[in-house]
């Protein structure tokens, strides 16, 4: 792509606040106040600015996330001022803080796509997961985004705690007349969240069973591979092997809460805003990413166009020149299962999306 190879930083995310209206117990970012600390959000007036320079750098392509985003005080003033640069815009939200306000308001000036997250199929596993009875409200709001003529992408991420609920989340998503993208592929929590990746993250059996139930559960049948027997054998460090080859850092980069700024969202970072020059910032990031460590095996390996979609998952956070070995086995487990396939034509939850500023970030 052009754009990457001359650097140009078309595709920005910016995560607004670490807060929620949930706290869900695999959510790598979530804080509450007490974990904030002194650290504060960036205000309206800081993300105003950001957003102008982002299009004076040329900004085609923008994700508001969070925490929910809509919580940010200034979410409405941030979104207006994506939408009259003419940017292709995303939101993500969980749905339940949506008011009929909202709602209108999406419906009068639309973003390209509203993303929400979709938790469980039950009251029950909503409160398990996220602390709030929300299920209800949130397929209603879902449902009024639908009369109001906005279509939402429904996303699941799938872990311990809702694992059970997965044949009815994609059910669910038959009754709206919606598609559901899911994934498997857990994120390490931040260090200042408390939480613990062993904590929520099911056993790679465990997924194969819920994937394959749910895939029955609305008539889709599993693919017809040839069996792979053995995971990768362990390679020597390959210490040259360290870039990443996503746009991450060459075509888009991440603006956190606190004013941070980073090559994506899962690359941590100390480089701030308020300490560089934008180009200063954006050299740093590029400095990053050129020397991060992609796994030795994935290099040589079958199922590494179907495997976790970044290099960022797919590394052993202990043994960062090397994958991890929970990932491979998922990956393994789920290719036998006839659950991923190498080939051209792919299920739904596969395919790319037009206009997608997620979907582009992903390694190869």
């Amino acid at each position: 792509m052009l754009w990457k190879r001359q650097r140009v930083p078309f595709a920005v995310f910016y995560e607004l606040t670490p807060r929620c209206t949930f706290d869900c117990r695999m959510c790598y970012i979530h804080l509450t106040p007490e974990q904030m600390g002194e650290r504060k959000e960036l205000s309206t007036e800081d993300w105003l600015r950001i957003v102008d320079r982002s299009f004076r750098e040329g900004m085609l392509y923008c994700v508001l996330t969070g925490g929910e985003c809509m919580l940010h005080p200034g979410f409405w003033q941030i979104y207006e001022r994506i939408l009259a640069g003419g940017a292709v815009l995303s939101v993500n939200t969980n749905g339940y803080a949506l008011t009929d306000a909202d709602i209108a308001r999406f419906a009068e000036n639309p973003p390209a796509s509203i993303r929400i997250t979709l938790y469980g199929a039950s009251e029950e596993v909503y409160e398990k997961l996220t602390g709030r009875r929300a299920f209800g409200r949130v397929v209603e709001n879902i449902q009024k985004l639908q009369a109001a003529g906005v279509t939402p992408k429904l996303t699941a991420t799938l872990c311990r705690w809702n694992l059970q609920d997965f044949p009815e989340m994609l059910r669910l998503a038959q009754r709206l007349g919606l598609r559901m993208k899911y994934s498997f592929d857990l994120s390490v929590p931040n260090a200042d969240t408390g939480r613990c990746f062993e904590d929520y993250a099911p056993t790679p059996e465990e997924i194969v069973e819920a994937e394959l139930a749910g895939w029955k559960a609305v008539g889709m049948k599993p693919y017809q591979n040839e069996p792979i027997t053995e995971l990768p054998a362990r390679l020597p460090d390959d210490p040259n092997s360290v870039r990443l080859t996503c746009e991450a850092g060459r075509g888009s980069y991440t603006i956190h809460w606190d004013g941070r700024f980073s090559s994506c969202l899962n690359v941590p970072t100390k480089i701030h805003i308020q300490d560089y020059t934008y180009e200063e910032a954006w050299a740093a990031v590029y400095e990053q990413i050129e020397h991060f460590p992609i796994p030795a095996e994935c290099q040589t390996c079958r199922l590494r166009p179907v495997c976790a979609p970044c290099y960022l998952l797919r590394k052993d956070q202990k043994d960062p020149f090397h994958c991890d070995p929970y990932r491979c086995r998922v990956t393994h487990l789920r290719y036998n299962a006839g659950l991923l396939t190498l080939k051209a034509n792919k299920k739904d939850e596969t395919e790319k999306e037009e206009y997608d500023p997620e979907e582009m970030m992903h390694d190869g």
